[in-house]
């Protein structure tokens, strides 16, 4: 038998439910615009339209960006002080021993944001050793780093992370908490929204601060072809922001290394034990949302086996190799190589999509590069309505055309 609840079996408070119960709310929706040049060459000879593609790539720069490709962030700026709002805390993630480029883009856009409400930014570092990298933190963007180092923090746990945030949370009143939008992000947001009966927006793709100085963020929405302005109701204001869209400042590393200690008094040994950890020594697909130049193949290569000629134009361009969901779907490549909605978003320089329709929930990863290229069979595909260039022809054909022309003009 299933069991049925109704609003009535768990509150007899029926404000909680709904549009008045909700701690966030739609502030407007509005659709996003595409800016690109959309010019396509149909019905010419592959060699030609190739041709017309570098020509197009060169008076763009693209393949000097590629050559020597510089940060365009902010300078860091001189170290703030705390305001009557309360600082602006960034949640800082580790992989692999070093601190994950997404907490040095929220430190970037949170110094931003910081400067706007005249306050302060502060990074929040948890785990075992982890005061060696207050430095890096500082040179960033904060301006004062919290940590929280135990050894029995080595490994993440919701529950002790969250308790030691919480009480931190509860103690200091920050304005905002910004975490990353990954597995461990997501995970501890949420359960820190609920322990402290915050509002949370998740997987926002923007951070923004409007006249009466709230905190709005912003939100894909109906596929990636709206975006809605969510605010909070309750403080401090929290969100998890996808990784790859925002801009790391200009580092400063004369900056003096300021650190305050968090209380963890409330922590716990681990119910959860680690019996093994595994290690996938390919990363072929982690580095998508900071790499330079990608190349990404759709469901129209046909199968798994034809993936190779679009993995050696990606070798040709040092680039990665993104795929659509269809494709990771398929299992033929991992789901670390999704880009849109439901996987990565990324902001190359230079993107090509191969034999990929390109609807609106694969673009909104997409928003943020430089130059798009489009390659595909069918006219109609809306993948050209979200390129500045695209060639119509088959890929097995285009593709390697281009790898030999961009050899050509490689030797050259």
């Amino acid at each position: 038998p299933i069991p049925e609840l109704t609003a009535a079996d768990l509150s007899e408070d029926m404000s909680l439910f709904g549009l008045s119960g909700s701690p966030t709310w739609v502030n407007d929706i509005y659709s996003v615009e595409s800016n690109r040049e959309g010019i396509v060459i149909r019905d010419a000879p592959v060699e030609d339209a190739v041709n017309q593609l570098l020509d197009y790539l060169d008076k763009r720069g693209v393949f000097d960006e590629q050559e020597g490709s510089a940060s365009t962030g902010k300078a860091r700026g001189p170290r703030r002080e705390p305001g009557s709002m309360g600082a602006i805390w960034v949640l800082a993630e580790l992989l692999g021993g070093e601190i994950r480029p997404v907490t040095l883009e929220l430190l970037g856009r949170a110094s931003e944001l910081a400067s706007q409400i005249h306050t302060n930014v502060e990074a929040v570092i948890i785990g075992d050793s982890v005061e060696s990298h207050a430095k890096s933190l500082m040179a960033f963007g904060a301006d004062t780093v919290r940590i929280g180092e135990d050894s029995r923090l080595a490994q993440y746990d919701t529950e002790n992370y969250t308790t030691i945030l919480a009480d931190a949370i509860a103690t200091h009143g920050p304005y905002a908490v910004l975490f990353p939008s990954t597995i461990n992000g997501r995970d501890l947001a949420a359960r820190l929204a609920a322990r402290l009966r915050l509002g949370l927006t998740g997987d926002c793709v923007g951070l923004e601060i409007d006249d009466e100085g709230r905190l709005i963020q912003l939100k894909p929405a109906f596929g990636g072809s709206i975006v809605a302005p969510i605010l909070s109701k309750t403080t401090p204001q929290m969100a998890t922001v996808r990784p790859g869209l925002l801009t790391q400042a200009l580092p400063d590393w004369s900056i003096e290394t300021i650190t305050q200690q968090l209380s963890l008094d409330g922590i716990i040994e681990p119910r959860v034990r680690v019996l093994e950890s595994v290690k996938d020594n390919s990363t072929e697909g982690a580095d998508l949302e900071h790499a330079r130049t990608i190349v990404c193949v759709g469901k129209g290569v046909g199968a798994p086996e034809n993936i190779g000629i679009v993995r050696e134009l990606a070798q040709t361009l040092n680039a990665s190799l993104g795929a659509t969901r269809e494709v990771t779907d398929l299992g033929w490549l991992p789901r670390q190589h999704q880009i849109g909605l439901s996987g990565k978003s990324v902001s190359p320089d230079l993107y090509i999509a191969v034999a990929l329709r390109g609807p609106f929930n694969h673009t909104v990863g997409i928003q943020k590069a430089g130059t798009v290229i489009a390659i595909n069979n069918r006219a109609r595909s809306p993948i050209f309505k979200a390129s500045d260039f695209g060639i119509v022809g088959d890929y097995a054909e285009v593709v390697p055309a281009l790898i030999r022309a961009i050899r050509n003009r490689n030797a050259c």
